[in-house]
């Protein structure tokens, strides 16, 4: 049985365990007791493929001299807050990283101050590994091959299946770089393909249209789609996901709340339902609420630059590809308009409401031209043709290359996530992930008597995504310590899931 601990405030913590030892296990040591540990904290984030951390050390007993750090150092951490009877069966909260590198050393008559930089065993393996063999398959199982045989990794691995195989020659790259690869050539498996005699090729996924290319023998071709996937580790393993995925959200019940593993969220082994509320609210005004769901600070970080926009091709792009082997020249022009309501967001609006009023002509016109070499067949080399849209066949390759249709849709997938971007500061959850979703809920800046009827802003309130999450706990603070989660939002959308955006009129 699983002793109860008891806290004062929602921000403390406990440090029950923390000890380094030698990478091959020949010495241990305890930091658990006394006042070296100043502070320790622990990162993740959905565009890096592993987890990090840092320990600060206030070293008055000469431990860099009966200890010496060389790198690949074992530290385990084990704490306790108020949350692990909420999230975590009443278990602690377990870190174990490896010592990267010291920052920050200084000396002050008879202290030492420094910083260990902590960083996931797999990242250690990744840099000492390259890839010569050729690789072919679906990419959600050359990522689960890559972790486990390359990087020998025995965490667990969350992956959504994609429709088309791919075949690539990694040229002595690292695995995460391999990876990061796969993420931009990955189409979902919800995704399917009909090929009829007219030559028009679409792909659907379960909440519409995805692409839809006509006048195939033409050089230009309008396409819709979805697409582009994100890798990264997190503290319950490493996660192979598309955006759409993470921006799923699943069905409410009849009391509002969401029901886990429903048909409209395809990532199952991702946590579908949202953290919180954490509410905004009035400054020394006591709510009566848990105080684990205030919001401490936050604050926005990115909300509107259209030049940016315009540059990055969010609205309207061309892709133009150049085939080594045949010779032929293609263009595909990607329009937001045309996907956008095809994909799952995470705001209010039903319809698109990115492109500024009256200027719908800035998603006529695309902004920015991208351009690629093919040469699949001389890769390929197989008897089916490699490119989908050849003439030739109406049988292609399994391996043929579809990303063309989708290369421009990715990045401009990626790019509408940062529609919105915060910074939240919250009472130290240690069970939020990078990809999880957060319900926010942020005052109306308006007179008291209007805040009676409406009193969160609809705009800014709703649900994010969790771009990145920095767990912080100072031992130097309060009498066990405090301990804050710093939470990296971003969203592709404006509003509350039910109520219609303003930013749609």
């Amino acid at each position: 049985m699983v002793q109860k601990q008891t806290f004062q405030n929602s921000s403390e913590f406990k440090l029950k365990k923390c000890t380094i030892s030698k990478g091959d296990g020949s010495k241990t040591t305890d930091l658990t007791t006394g006042d070296m540990i100043a502070a320790f904290s622990f990162h993740e984030s959905v565009v890096q493929p592993f987890v990090a951390g840092s320990l600060m050390l206030s070293d008055s007993t000469g431990f860099l001299t009966d200890f010496p750090i060389q790198g690949g150092e074992i530290v385990d951490i084990e704490v306790s807050t108020s949350f692990d009877e909420q999230t975590n069966d009443g278990l602690p909260t377990k870190y174990k990283l490896k010592v990267a590198k010291i920052v920050g050393r200084t000396v002050k008559e008879k202290m030492q101050i420094y910083t260990l930089v902590m960083t996931s065993e797999e990242a250690l393996v990744n840099e000492v590994v390259r890839l010569e063999d050729p690789l072919s398959g679906k990419p959600d199982e050359i990522v689960t091959k890559l972790v486990r045989e390359k990087l020998k990794s025995s965490k667990e691995i969350f992956v959504e299946p994609c429709k088309f195989s791919v075949k690539m020659l990694p040229a002595k790259k690292r695995p995460f770089d391999v990876i990061a690869d796969m993420t931009k050539r990955s189409i979902s498996g919800n995704a399917t393909y009909t090929d009829k005699k007219t030559k028009t090729r679409k792909v659907k996924n379960e909440r519409g249209s995805a692409f839809d290319n006509k006048n195939i023998s033409g050089k230009e071709k309008e396409i819709k789609g979805t697409a582009g996937y994100l890798f990264w580790e997190s503290l319950r393993g490493f996660n192979f996901y598309s955006v759409d995925a993470l921006c799923s959200l699943p069905k409410l019940d009849r009391k509002g709340n969401y029901e886990e593993g429903t048909e409209d969220f395809p990532a199952k082994d991702l946590r579908s339902k949202p953290w919180g509320p954490y509410k905004e609210v009035v400054a020394n005004l006591d709510s009566g609420q848990d105080q684990r769901g205030i919001v401490s600070n936050f604050k926005f970080k990115t909300e509107l630059d259209i030049l940016a926009s315009l540059r990055k091709g969010k609205y309207a792009s061309v892709m133009v590809f150049f085939n080594m082997s045949t010779g032929q020249y293609e263009e595909y022009t990607y329009k937001v308009k045309q996907s956008y309501d095809a994909m799952s967001h995470l705001g209010g609006q039903d319809s698109i409401s990115l492109i500024p009023t009256n200027q719908e002509e800035l998603s006529e016109t695309p902004s920015r031209i991208m351009s690629a070499i093919l040469d699949h067949e001389a890769w390929y080399n197989e008897p089916d043709i490699a490119d989908p849209d050849s003439e030739a066949t109406d049988n292609p390759s399994e391996y043929a290359d579809w990303i063309k249709y989708y290369a421009a849709q990715t990045v401009a997938r990626f790019d509408l996530l940062s529609t919105q971007e915060g910074e939240l500061t919250i009472p130290g959850n240690p069970s939020i992930s990078a990809g999880d979703k957060v319900s926010l809920l942020v005052l109306n800046k308006v007179a008291d008597k209007i805040r009676t009827e409406k009193p969160y802003d609809e705009e800014t309130s709703g649900i994010y995504m969790v771009k990145e999450v920095s767990h912080k706990y100072d031992r130097l603070s309060g009498g066990n310590g405090n301990m804050t989660t710093v939470l990296q939002l971003f969203r592709d959308s404006y509003g509350m899931t039910d109520l219609k955006s303003k930013h749609g009129q």
